[in-house]
């Protein structure tokens, strides 16, 4: 029996710590409204895979379907001309 395997974009980003000022990361999987954090990259890799996973076989255990994301989805960054005099503020 072949394994059927779903793609879902995670995203990254250097963050702060819920309720402190101590650097991490954030995982994110937008479509499936889920994240976690780490301190290293490389945890929260695969931190954000288990917690899938875990959220995969909870929907299949509840008899729910599992969402799958658009094959075709492109994530890319933009780099915009900033005003001058801008302010800048970092989330």
């Amino acid at each position: 029996m072949k394994q059927k395997i779903a793609n879902y974009t995670v995203v990254i980003e250097k963050d702060k710590r819920t309720g402190t000022s101590k650097a991490c990361y954030t995982a994110s999987v937008p479509f499936l409204g889920i994240s976690t954090e780490a301190d290293t990259l490389k945890q929260a890799q695969r931190d954000i895979l288990s917690l899938v996973q875990f959220h995969l076989e909870s929907l299949a255990e509840e008899g729910d379907k599992i969402l799958i994301e658009k094959e075709h989805v492109i994530v890319t960054t933009i780099k915009a001309l900033l005003p001058k005099n801008t302010s800048l503020s970092f989330s």
